[in-house]
């Protein structure tokens, strides 16, 4: 099912895509029950799942009100794809971007469908996104406010859970279907650059869960899925625009790590082939590199932590790099 027009009198759509990580989606649909309750507004929601996925066993209660699409297996089913196909034919004013992974704050969506109403040139609102890191039922670690909104205002990007004008969604195109990744950040741009800036609210818009990470799990999983090839694909597709240098300059930091692990691999193979002053060079590299890992493990509390998370930025610099390069061009 595609494109299913909004029952009579919706005022809200939820999107909600579960792509392959469907274990939370029963908290995610019940979060989305109490936050539609708690704003006195009718709401639908559209779920997008796997083809044979267990969770579509949790959708049949819940109907009429909450409706699953299942794209064929062969289709593109990005982020950005799978969320327009459960964005069209919608008539309520507002969508409710929502991963199946997050649980939205009960009093959110009445505050973000208040600012919207308010200011009626805003293309989204969202909030604060805190991270929840599990291990089975054990709760490993919580980052407050993971996309850094603080007190809120003007923002370069919503994601994770926010509520966005549909109007304006629609008049940009929606996600550009492409991307494996970074897909929020180029739709909040294109609406900023259309007139329709995104704002974030001083309080909590959601609950973001999943597994602890980074860890080498993650890296497979994002390595196979395509994630560490989203911003290197919009650098790619971006190449020749206005926003390039916006894109470019936010990878800043994995492309200065990948950047660094080329500089010490140069010192090595200069030190092996003799050549003076490299053995000291390399000596300054390692140092350098421990000074980080360590800077790192203060701050994640764990030394095998903060060494993966920059080895995550170094992963993420060469998947950028190979997508950039050798990824698809594709038309929108």
């Amino acid at each position: 099912m595609s494109g299913a027009p909004s029952p009579g009198g919706a005022q809200v759509r939820f999107v909600v895509v579960a792509w392959g990580r469907s274990d939370r989606l029963a908290a995610c649909l019940d979060a989305i029950d109490t936050a539609s309750a708690e704003a006195g507004v009718m709401a639908e929601t559209v779920v997008v799942l796997a083809p044979f996925d267990p969770a579509l066993a949790l959708l049949g209660p819940r109907q009429p009100r909450v409706r699953s699409i299942v794209p064929p297996a062969g289709e593109v089913h990005t982020p950005g794809a799978n969320r327009n196909r459960a964005a069209a034919g919608a008539t309520a004013p507002f969508l409710a971007f929502v991963d199946g992974d997050a649980a939205i704050d009960p009093a959110f969506l009445a505050a973000a469908r208040a600012r919207l109403e308010a200011e009626p040139a805003l293309g989204g609102v969202g909030g604060r996104i805190h991270e929840r890191q599990w291990d089975g039922a054990r709760l490993v670690r919580e980052i407050p406010d993971s996309y850094r909104s603080r007190d809120g205002g003007p923002v370069e990007m919503l994601a994770t859970a926010w509520l966005a004008r549909r109007s304006a969604f629609e008049a940009v195109g929606g996600f550009d279907p492409r991307l494996p990744a970074e897909e929020d950040v180029e739709l909040c741009i294109r609406l900023a650059d259309a007139g329709h800036p995104v704002v974030a609210l001083d309080r909590r818009a959601a609950y973001h869960d999943g597994p602890p990470r980074p860890s080498l799990a993650e890296f497979k999983r994002r390595w196979r899925s395509g994630l560490y090839a989203g911003q290197g694909l919009l650098l790619r597709y971006s190449w020749g625009t206005p926003n390039f240098a916006r894109h470019f300059a936010r990878q800043g930091l994995y492309l200065g790590a990948l950047a660094f692990v080329a500089l010490g691999a140069f010192f090595a193979l200069s030190a092996l082939l003799g050549v003076r002053r490299a053995p000291g060079a390399l000596g300054t590299w390692l140092w350098t590199l421990g000074l980080a890992v360590a800077v790192m493990a203060v701050r994640k509390r764990s030394l095998s932590a903060g060494a993966l998370a920059i080895a995550t930025w170094i992963v993420l610099g060469a998947g950028i790099v190979r997508a950039w390069a050798l990824g698809p061009r594709g038309a929108t």
